[in-house]
């Protein structure tokens, strides 16, 4: 019965998680760029961990250590990357791009650490590169590809990698929480200075109730809630186990995006989702349960940070 529940709560914090790229869209009728919202996400998370974090062991941490800091310009670019192709392409085929995270874990763990290459994990990253490729392809024969959208979702999943390398290999890797929070506020800092150089804040001032209830939405009920979510469910479930029930976001979020949007994923999306999400399942059910960090989410955080 409690793996039951642990397995609808990581459903659950998908579901959450799948709404973001509409939500996204609706806020960009207000004008408000990918910057300002992230500026706004970011710091209201910020905000809120500082009070739900307790201040952990300070001599597990290395601030000066590179990988801390590229994971924490990783999540920002996760971030904004993301952001960017649900403004450019479908949202499901951001998903699916976004979703090739994993594979670039893997390729991370093989070329910097020299971790051993093992047949399953070779084939599961050649099957996300082919349902990407399925993916763009269909895109292209529709007419709705876009490279720039590409690129960003590519580079989100690369950006999603880096955080979630410093969680395992990196200071991160005793106190996921606490890496969470910390990762959370070097990206805000970092947020607020491309916040300020944009000179886009003061829209902000000018936006309607309905406008902050978009980005009060986004901030608490895209990250906050389904990251506190995910962390639960690992009470009662695997780590490989939460891993692969979150990958129904790459569904849902097309279900969303029909739903509010009435967006249509493109089939080869589909099709080449579904081959990626397998790649993913393969790879996931091949690791060791001490490595399950190399999963998804909250060895990520909202997806994280979307």
């Amino acid at each position: 019965m409690l793996y039951i529940l642990g397995l609808l709560l990581a459903v659950f914090a998908s579901a959450l998680w799948g709404t973001t790229g509409p939500f996204f869209r609706i806020a960009g009728q207000w004008g408000l760029d990918v910057i300002t919202v992230n500026f706004v996400r970011y710091a209201v998370c910020s905000l809120a961990l500082l009070f739900f974090v307790k201040k952990g062991n300070t001599k597990s941490w290395d601030w000066k250590s590179p990988l801390f800091i590229l994971g924490s310009s990783g999540m920002l670019l996760s971030s904004l990357g993301l952001n960017v192709a649900f403004m450019r392409i479908s949202i499901g085929l951001s998903m699916v791009i976004y979703y090739s995270a994993p594979c670039w874990v893997m390729l991370g763990s093989w070329l910097f650490w020299r971790h051993k290459v093992t047949m399953v994990q070779v084939v599961a990253f050649f099957m996300a590169l082919l349902g990407i490729w399925k993916a763009l392809g269909g895109a292209q024969a529709q007419g709705t590809l876009d490279l720039v959208g590409v690129a960003a979702a590519l580079l989100a999943a690369m950006g999603y990698a880096t955080y979630v390398l410093n969680g395992h290999f990196g200071p991160g890797r005793n106190d996921r929480l606490g890496m969470y929070a910390r990762t959370f506020f070097v990206a805000t800092a970092i947020m607020t200075a491309l916040a300020i150089y944009s000179g886009n804040l003061g829209v902000l001032l000018g936006i309607p109730l309905r406008a902050w209830l978009v980005l009060f939405y986004l901030a608490v009920f895209c990250t906050l809630i389904p990251y506190g979510l995910f962390i639960l469910s690992l009470r009662f479930i695997s780590g490989n186990a939460a891993s692969i029930a979150t990958m129904s976001e790459v569904p849902f979020s097309m279900m969303w995006a029909f739903f509010i949007l009435s967006e249509v994923p493109e089939t080869s999306a589909v099709v080449g989702g579904a081959i990626v999400l397998s790649g993913v399942a393969l790879m996931s059910l091949e690791r060791k349960p001490r490595r399950s960090s190399l999963g998804k989410k909250g060895e990520r955080g909202s997806s994280p940070a979307e």
